[in-house]
């Protein structure tokens, strides 16, 4: 089951004489889980071919900074954004940015500038092979950015260039 949360917290980055107010920041929360039914892959920058992840698109509404934070109970997780498309038998084409520890104890903070016009795909994974388990992605930006989706096949041919 796959659960997505929305809340909104005002920033005030600065109060002047004049009253203004910084935009909203958005806090999204999306939440899955890695089982033994998800799909695996070789992970970009491993040998190993016994990934499992979960491909979740980013649909950016509002151009800005958005920050892809996760927690887990998996031990080491490792969370990749991609541009346009994702394609799991040729897992380094299009990544944009990719994360492994950033946010300690095991987890990835992937930050990136955004923009409206451009799908984004962020990929959730681990560091080993063969892990299974529950998982949040918190996400801070300009505005909500989550909808799951479907990869057809783990064997999806890349466009030629």
């Amino acid at each position: 089951m796959v659960t997505i949360i929305v809340f909104a917290l005002l920033a005030f980055h600065s109060l002047t004489v004049f009253g203004t107010i910084q935009p909203l920041i958005i806090f999204s929360n999306y939440s899955s889980e890695l089982t033994l039914n998800s799909e695996i892959y070789s992970r970009n920058g491993s040998s190993g071919v016994n990934y499992y992840y979960e491909a979740i698109e980013v649909q950016v509404n509002t151009t800005g900074n958005y920050t892809f934070t996760s927690s887990s109970s998996i031990e080491d997780t490792y969370g990749y954004l991609y541009q346009r498309n994702f394609y799991p038998s040729a897992p380094s084409y299009n990544i944009v940015s990719k994360d492994d520890n950033s946010a300690g104890n095991g987890q990835f903070q992937v930050t990136a500038a955004l923009r409206s016009d451009t799908k984004y795909i962020l990929v959730f994974t681990t560091f080993h092979e063969n892990i299974t388990g529950s998982f949040s992605i918190v996400t801070s930006g300009p505005d909500n950015v989550f909808s799951p989706i479907e990869v057809l096949s783990t064997t999806t041919p890349m466009p030629s260039e």
